[in-house]
């Protein structure tokens, strides 16, 4: 049998794990290296004092029809153990409020105006912004671009309605708010800490 391309990921996490997997589905040998003692990255777990614990984000999306795991699922023929959550969750606030994420649009415009009314403009950058993420996400896109064949491919992965996002590219989740409200800033850190370990700074 001759030899086929062997390649040498470094990391088990959610990216390292599905690079293996459709390199192997593509006929080549992989070999996956982890530091750690089980594999998961920022979606792994840790046992403490006889409690489990998330080790980083503890939310996941793109499974919807036409999202990154969707197509993944149907390139290795998988299916996923999900389903949806209404609502996702609940933030409780020191303020004694507590925030339900709803998975219906409407429900959760509700929700956002009537306890943060003056964020209407916040919400719909963030919601044209993940928008335009999810689609570019769905697509080859090469960053940073290494040779002009990467520079060809991020090309056509952009779109002109990609464009729309130029405007932030270099600005924060706490630029885009434009609030002083204490309790809004508190809120989207806690939304940015559990889905992306970062605070809207």
């Amino acid at each position: 049998m001759p030899d086929r391309d062997q390649t040498i990921i470094i990391g088990a996490g959610i990216g390292g794990l599905t690079t293996a997997a459709l390199l192997l589905n593509a006929g080549q040998r992989v070999t996956v290296l982890e530091a750690h003692v089980y594999p998961g990255g920022s979606a792994g777990t840790f046992y403490h004092q006889k409690y489990l614990f998330d080790a980083g984000a503890t939310l996941a999306g793109g499974f919807a029809a036409g999202g990154p795991h969707a197509q993944l699922a149907q390139m290795l023929d998988l299916k996923w153990p999900v389903s949806p959550m209404d609502p996702a969750w609940i933030v409780h606030l020191p303020n004694g409020q507590q925030i339900a994420q709803w998975a219906d649009r409407q429900r959760w415009r509700q929700e956002w105006q009537q306890h943060f009314p003056g964020s209407g403009r916040f919400w719909a950058v963030q919601e044209m912004l993940a928008d335009i993420s999810w689609k570019l996400s769905a697509r080859a896109f090469p960053w940073p671009p290494q040779s002009a064949a990467d520079l060809l491919t991020l090309g056509r992965a952009l779109r002109p309605f990609t464009l729309r996002a130029l405007p932030y590219l270099l600005s924060s989740v706490e630029d885009i708010a434009a609030d002083d409200d204490p309790i809004f800033r508190m809120f989207l850190d806690g939304q940015l800490l559990i889905s992306a370990q970062a605070t809207a700074a």
